[in-house]
């Protein structure tokens, strides 16, 4: 690993010649996520991170406290205030891109896919069937369009996709493919060093059902003021349809969430997974794990989306698309195993 070292004398006044011996100093080993930020001690202009993830600036200071922040242009800048001891050595971390929150999803057992008798069923939800999931994380919301130009402003991602004039910012990423994912998810998990990656089939149902049994987690049925989906359909007796339909995204966390906190995992975005499409659950993997055998030129997507209907944002409902194939109505969320 190579360091970038500069000597900072901190706020102690030396005469000219005079050197600060280093066991009178305490160093801070700082690296940004993205690279390439400049940094400031104190407001002073010290340097500039290292583009290479996990590369540190070394700083030698004197004892006494410190404001250490970094700034690059097109992201928020990101501070802490750090206290130096002589003789000591920290690492700084400091992260300007826009952090998403994860939710530790507990290990469980559930009833994937749908019964016989629930309204609008798809033969591809059977049959249905015991699976155990171990514990991981999931993104507490859709990735968004703030985070994705993130990966583009560091020359991460290649796509930059349209917001179709919606807005960008909080609002879900969309125009993204599979492919396009498996990008960001490299960059992401560069910086990082953590194992990112799309959730699989098995871990977003049991996530998205979060101990419900009934086709949306609100129960039998869903409305448009819990969901972002095109509301003028009537669905399975669930009353008059609301009329409401926004025909577009709404910015994440617009909904209430889903009784294990998360958001959105009925409507806004259809969410892609990482397996292949199968027609069904025969011989699917009981585990938890992603159904790599099959069809895996498509790749499995869930959660219906702003442009589909009531029956489209239940638990169980599937839906395939092409690895290389983009839509204002595709979006996804990211997930990680514990411990990795």
């Amino acid at each position: 690993m190579r360091y970038s070292t500069i000597l900072l004398l901190g706020a102690a006044a030396l005469l000219p010649g005079a050197t600060l011996a280093a066991e009178a100093t305490g160093a801070v080993r700082i690296f940004t996520i993205p690279g390439d930020a400049k940094l400031f001690v104190d407001g002073e202009r010290k340097g500039t991170s290292p583009s290479t993830a996990r590369e540190t600036f070394l700083i030698h200071l004197a004892p006494g406290e410190y404001r250490i922040e970094a700034r690059r242009d097109g992201f928020d800048p990101a501070a802490q205030e750090v206290f130096v001891a002589a003789g000591t050595e920290q690492t700084l971390q400091l992260s300007l891109a826009p952090e998403i929150a994860m939710v530790s999803i507990p290990a469980g057992c559930f009833l994937m896919g749908s019964p016989p008798d629930e309204p609008e069923r798809d033969d591809d939800e059977g049959p249905q069937r015991e699976v155990c999931v171990p514990a991981f994380e999931i993104g507490k919301r859709e990735v968004t369009f703030a985070d994705w130009d993130t990966c583009v402003l560091d020359h991460g991602c290649t796509k930059d996709p349209s917001d179709e004039g919606w807005g960008r910012g909080d609002r879900p990423v969309i125009n993204v493919s599979w492919n396009d994912i498996q990008e960001y998810l490299r960059w992401l998990n560069r910086l990082t060093g953590q194992d990112y990656r799309l959730p699989t089939e098995a871990e977003w149902e049991y996530a998205a059902r979060a101990g419900t049994t009934t086709p949306f987690s609100t129960g039998a049925c869903i409305s448009t003021d819990q969901a972002n989906y095109d509301g003028t359909f009537e669905y399975a007796g669930c009353g008059q349809p609301t009329d409401v339909n926004l025909g577009r995204t709404a910015p994440t966390g617009s909904y209430p969430p889903n009784p294990w906190g998360l958001l959105d995992m009925h409507g806004n975005v259809n969410e892609l997974t990482q397996d292949c499409w199968n027609g069904g659950f025969e011989g699917a993997p009981t585990d938890g794990s992603a159904w790599l055998e099959g069809n895996c030129a498509h790749r499995v997507m869930r959660s219906g989306s702003w442009y589909g209907y009531a029956g489209y944002m239940r638990s169980a409902y599937r839906c395939r698309v092409g690895p290389g194939f983009n839509h204002r109505s595709i979006g996804f969320r990211i997930a990680r195993s514990p411990g990795i």
